[in-house]
């Protein structure tokens, strides 16, 4: 199985460098961030609907890429790599929480 590289290009990767609270993505991966809706919400806020909609569109072309089994996932950006079902799980839970969250902000 082939290793396919994604990258997190601004919005969204600004909005998940915003919710890096618990710890750091070099340390921790997707771990050190937070999905908590609120503060998605505050960062929806900040930025604007034009860049929340943009972010949700990439986020749902990247969750398209991680739901593609025929392949491994890996994001230098999120320190994160689907080496088995559980990791891909992981990371679907992840984006499926910032979509959650991303909705909720451009909602408000």
């Amino acid at each position: 199985m082939v290793d396919v590289s994604v990258e997190i290009p601004p919005p969204l990767s600004k909005c998940i460098t915003f919710c890096e609270v618990e710890c750091v993505r070099a340390c921790c991966g997707i771990d050190a961030v937070s999905t908590d809706p609120a503060l998605i919400e505050t960062w929806c806020r900040q930025v604007g609907s034009v860049a929340v909609v943009k972010a949700r569109l990439q986020l749902a072309e990247l969750i398209e890429v991680v739901e593609d089994r025929s392949h491994r996932v890996t994001s230098t950006f999120l320190n994160h790599r689907t080496h088995d079902d559980a990791a891909r799980r992981q990371l679907l839970d992840f984006l499926a929480a910032f979509e959650s969250g991303l909705a909720a902000g451009d909602a408000a």
